[in-house]
């Protein structure tokens, strides 16, 4: 006698056990039930989560699990355990059990059962339909197997099912046991069948669909990316995308089938639509934008198409390009994107396509069966790019937008990672002096052996060679000056005006400045050549306010008219 667990999960382990019993039996470790429902087949819901623990939900697992298709396999299952977590980290368990007779015959024993976990985490149904199906899926390919065939997986080179699949031509397909080292679940035979009942024979909620959009569709949206899960059916059919998907077999279908009892018609696409991949331009210099398209399937039925990629070296994660069904135009766009629309101001997209990527399509036909087309190569062209900095937070009419463009267009301000600029955050004295020497075409020296990047990447030198500060002001070796402090007003002046003189501007106005507050600035005379050019002003209550903090975006407007002045 024999008992087996099979797991699935996003990372997936498999074991095996023998043991003399193994009749549906729940965890001891979570104690009693919190619901208990049984349906009119006899299988039981057995549910040890907050989540699940009402007649009506509890029913909504079993109606799921008759979703599946099935035959007299049914009756050889009792139980279906749904935990709150998942103390092996898998997702799902299912216990085999049979004996062999004495002319050598497999026979399959009644009380097999499915534990489901993480049901703390599953608030209806559609969440858990996947696991479910793929969990039955073991116990209804493991019953044919033994009770048509007479082969247990670890036989399963000598399966008809293998001939059908073709998996004897592939070298990585095994069948996991206690002895065996380097599992990889992809290819454990027991995992591959279980996934293809899910694609032939299961639910439409185990094989529901994401609708994703498109680079350009995203930008619009703000959608910035998509991450796979098991409601990712259309994304990730299977998890071995090296074999064919299921329905791609042909007699795969009919295989099953017939050993349940029943026979119908093979699944098939009457076409395969080859795709087409074109550069359509730049969305901005280094920021390219790729055309997809490809022809519908034209038979007077409704198609899904889902456009996925991968590198070519890993298929393991598929990244989602789009999904059109049938009267939609199919075609979708990758790489950049930009938007200027008023809620997502200037913002960009880029996928990062960088190298050598497969593109195919996954096709579901009206009955929900899933087909692939061969995978097409694009090699992504190497083009250098320079940081886009694209002022999410600085609205058309925010009145320093003109000023904030030009020092970010002319490499003198940098925005944030997230595309924001942060106008209203405060400047620091490192950061407009380095703003007044990036106007210019001084030349730095850099000091690698410097812990600040003020002084490491040569501005300290290049502020005390312009004189932008003083050490009257800083004291001996600049020992008072810190970098990172915030800038005022009045050592604004100071800056702005000693780098006018470096530049050889030096008229000024009169010291008797008309300002309420005169008496509290430090820096006249610097301020004064400020004013004269039109560069500072005062507030219109008559004040400078010289402790007053200075913003990034007061910072840009100042840049912005020393550079009209000097034609910089």
């Amino acid at each position: 006698m024999k008992k087996s667990i099979y797991t699935a999960g996003f990372i997936i382990f498999l074991f095996i056990m023998f043991s003399s019993s193994v009749e549906a039996q729940a965890r001891k470790e979570y104690g009693a039930p919190l619901g208990t429902y049984e349906g009119d087949q006899g299988v039981k819901i057995v549910s040890f989560s907050k989540n699940w623990t009402s007649q009506e939900k509890l029913k909504s697992i079993y109606d799921e699990l008759l979703k599946n298709f099935h035959g007299e396999e049914l009756n050889f299952l009792s139980t279906i355990y749904i935990y709150p977590d998942s103390p092996d980290g898998v997702a799902g368990n299912y216990f085999e059990d049979y004996d062999i007779n004495s002319e050598g015959k497999y026979v399959y024993k009644k009380g097999r059962y499915i534990e489901i976990f993480n049901g703390d985490q599953y608030k209806d149904v559609s969440q858990l339909a996947w696991v479910l199906s793929h969990e039955y899926g073991h116990h209804f390919t493991l019953y044919y197997l033994l009770t048509k065939e007479n082969k247990h997986f670890n036989q399963w080179e000598q399966t008809k099912y293998a001939k059908i699949r073709g998996l004897t031509n592939y070298k990585e397909v095994e069948y996991y046991s206690v002895n065996d080292t380097g599992y990889i679940h992809k290819w454990d035979v027991a995992e591959i069948a279980a996934e293809d009942y899910v694609q032939l024979f299961g639910s439409p909620t185990a094989k529901k669909s994401v609708d994703y959009k498109d680079v350009k569709e995203r930008v619009e949206q703000n959608i910035k990316d998509y991450y796979y899960s098991t409601d990712s059916f259309n994304l990730l059919p299977q998890e071995n995308l090296s074999i064919p998907l299921a329905a791609d077999v042909p007699g795969l279908y009919l295989y099953w089938l017939r050993m349940a009892g029943y026979t119908t018609v093979e699944p098939t696409l009457p076409t395969k639509p080859t795709l087409t991949i074109k550069k359509v331009g730049e969305i901005m210099p280094g920021y390219p934008q790729y055309e997809i398209s490809w022809e519908p399937i034209s038979d007077g039925k409704n198609y899904e198409y889902t456009l996925i990629s991968y590198p070519v070296d890993d298929n393991h994660f598929p990244r989602p390009v789009k999904t059109v069904v049938t009267g939609e135009p199919m075609r979708a766009y990758i790489g950049s994107a930009v938007s200027r629309n008023k809620d997502t101001n200037n913002l960009i997209l880029d996928d990062q396509y960088k190298g050598e990527y497969y593109f195919r399509l996954f096709i579901k036909d009206p009955k929900g069966f899933m087909f692939s087309t061969e995978p097409i190569k694009f090699k992504f062209e190497e083009i250098s790019k320079k940081p886009l900095y694209l002022m999410t937070d600085v609205p058309d009419h925010h009145w320093a937008k003109e000023a904030i463009t030009t020092v970010v267009d002319h490499d003198i301000a940098k925005g944030y990672e997230d595309g924001s600029f942060k106008p209203e955050n405060k400047v620091t004295k490192a950061e407009f002096m380095t703003m007044l020497i990036r106007s210019t075409d001084h030349k730095l020296t850099k000091k690698n052996n410097e812990d600040h990047w003020f002084v490491k990447q040569g501005y300290f030198d290049a502020a005390k060679k312009m004189k932008l500060v003083s050490e009257a002001d800083y004291g001996t070796n600049f020992s008072k000056l810190k970098y990172d402090d915030t800038l005022t007003r009045d050592e604004m002046a100071a800056m702005v005006g000693n780098f006018l003189k470096y530049l050889g501007y030096t008229n000024s106005v009169g010291q008797n400045f008309n300002f309420s507050d005169a008496k509290n600035i430090q820096h006249k005379k610097e301020l004064g050549i400020a004013f004269y050019y039109s560069i500072l002003s005062g507030y219109p209550d008559r004040t400078f306010r010289p402790s007053g903090k200075v913003t990034r975006a007061e910072a840009a407007a100042i840049i912005t008219k020393l550079l009209k002045l000097t034609g910089g």
